[in-house]
């Protein structure tokens, strides 16, 4: 009687390598299969799982991590990567940035136009709560720019000039946006930010979220609340800088811009606009300081197809770089 055998392997764990992208930064930390060659889905996603308690720290400690050489082509693929980093991703609700779902909770990172820069910002820093987490993909990278800078709002919180600090930290940021309600108009409406068009779903949120609002005769929603200038990290305690006062302003406009918008609308109905928490102006003096300091700390590394870069939103602040040729970068929160 012939009796097959069968031998059973047991394949070892994929192993991984981490460096430092770029020193003396430590930001992001870079980590790739330690063999040669492009590392499967399945084994980022095993990674993840069984070296979760590691990320965790690491990612509060650094900030951020650069997953690199995994094999992530599709958009689905790419949302079993940022579900095993953020089990609960949350929708893109009161958000700024133009941008398209793709799939479930998952969208484009900006469909800002290709020529301008993006300030550093953590995302989502003017709500009540923002998410602790938020990961990029790099679906196609530009043909020139279109980096994602990043920036540690701990080395920021020490290094801004300590007369804006101080106004900052003891009045806060008043932002006030005014959403039209049309299909079309300048800047989101109101059903896209918040992602329906039932008045009463908004009112809750509104009122949940400790916003001010009021609805205009013609449709619009106008709103306002005060938030932290900076704030202690809900983890570590660190103190971080941590609003979104210059990207509101409307000193983030060129000047032929703002004063096209000023005209058409005055300062009141601005479609963003933010003051210090005490209704007090924020001047052009305090804003430029805020941006020499952010862009002066940043860091700046190109994209390559495949990556994955997983950030601490409330350590690390993130923009875009002007860019040339098409780029698909998604973004997933929570």
């Amino acid at each position: 009687m012939c009796h097959s055998i069968v031998l059973y392997f047991r394949v070892s764990p994929m192993q991984v390598k981490t460096s430092n992208l770029e020193k003396p930064q430590t930001l992001p930390l870079l980590i790739e299969p330690a063999d040669q060659g492009a590392a499967s889905l399945s084994d980022l996603i095993e990674y993840i799982s069984r070296e979760r308690n590691w990320l965790d720290q690491t990612l509060l400690e650094q900030g951020g991590v650069l997953l690199r050489v995994f094999t992530i082509q599709e958009i689905d693929e790419f949302q079993d990567v940022a579900q095993a980093l953020i089990p609960e991703l949350k929708p893109y609700v009161e958000g700024q940035s133009p941008r398209t779902k793709v799939t479930g909770n998952v969208y484009t990172s900006t469909e800002f136009p290709a020529q301008f820069r993006i300030t550093l910002h953590n995302e989502l820093s003017y709500t009540k709560s923002p998410p602790p987490r938020i990961v990029f993909h790099c679906h196609r990278a530009a043909e020139t720019g279109g980096e994602t800078p990043i920036v540690d709002c701990r080395k920021l919180y020490r290094e801004m000039p300590a007369e804006i600090l101080a106004k900052f930290e003891e009045r806060g940021v008043r932002y006030v946006k005014n959403m039209h309600g049309q299909e079309r108009g300048i800047g989101k409406s109101w059903m896209d930010y918040f992602e329906t068009s039932d008045r009463d779903q908004v009112e809750v949120y509104l009122k949940d979220n400790d916003i001010e609002f009021e609805w205009t005769a013609d449709g619009n929603l106008r709103t306002w609340s005060i938030r932290p200038g900076t704030l202690a990290h809900p983890v570590t305690g660190e103190m971080l800088w941590f609003n979104q006062a210059d990207l509101w302003h409307i000193t983030n406009v060129n000047e032929r811009n703002r004063a096209q918008l000023l005209q058409l609308f005055g300062e009141e109905n601005l479609p963003t606009h933010a003051y210090y928490g005490d209704d007090s102006p924020i001047t052009d003096e305090d804003l430029a300081g805020v941006r020499k300091t952010l862009w002066e700390t940043a860091v700046i590394f190109p994209w390559q197809q495949g990556d994955v870069l997983a950030l601490d939103n409330f350590s690390v602040a993130h923009g875009r770089m002007p860019y040339a040729g098409p780029r698909k970068i998604l973004v997933a929160m929570g």
